[in-house]
């Protein structure tokens, strides 16, 4: 489909634990990470979800922000495999680059846990455990050593992942619309949980 391409730099996938955790990522770690990249980048586009994963709109907002994004960062722990959402939104993107998801996929952990799928520890991660404290302030000299952090262990990794992502193919589009709308079904209509699967076989891909 002609004229279609990329439309987000960065996907931040995260379990939206509290509202404290909601505004640890946004402010404490998205608003920094923007900022940072600019000098390198220019306006670098990143989307990171605060509704409530309900609504009749809500699975096509995500997966259209998701098919549309160029690199995602998932923020680990061992709840964010609770989250039948977030392990989709890590299966569809490992599925786009199946053979290196290092060149799309770039995990930050805020904890450790043994239920990380083999697909996710195969990959390298960047540790911000020092950091992940939902009460943070932004104006403390934590936040500060964070910063630091970022721009020089995080940041030149994120440009070059950027610069290294695959063409955009439309028929991502398509495949997470089906996939965020029959897990929507599941989940409405049934009220049961998707099994916890590793995440090559989580989703029906082709």
């Amino acid at each position: 489909m002609p004229g279609l391409d990329y439309e987000y730099d960065i996907f931040i996938s995260y379990r939206r634990m509290d509202e404290d955790w909601i505004r640890w990522t946004n402010q404490n770690f998205v608003r920094p990470l923007r900022s940072l990249l600019r000098p390198a980048l220019g306006n670098v586009k990143i989307f990171v979800d605060e509704q409530i994963e309900t609504g009749t709109r809500w699975p096509d907002h995500l997966a259209h922000a998701l098919a549309r994004s160029r690199l995602l960062i998932p923020v680990l722990c061992p709840d964010y495999f609770n989250s039948d959402w977030c392990r989709l939104e890590l299966a569809l993107m490992h599925h786009r680059a199946k053979d290196n998801p290092a060149t799309v996929i770039l995990p930050f952990i805020i904890n450790d846990g043994d239920c990380f799928p083999p697909e996710v520890q195969a990959i390298q991660a960047e540790s911000i455990h020092d950091f992940a404290n939902p009460f943070l302030l932004t104006t403390s000299p934590k936040q500060v050593d964070f910063t630091e952090h970022l721009k020089g262990c995080c940041c030149p990794r994120i440009q070059t992942a950027l610069a290294a992502v695959p063409k955009f193919d439309p028929a991502w589009e398509a495949i997470a619309h089906d996939q965020f709308n029959d897990l929507f079904k599941i989940k409405t209509q049934a009220q049961i949980t998707v099994p916890a699967l590793s995440l090559s076989l989580a989703t029906k891909l082709p």
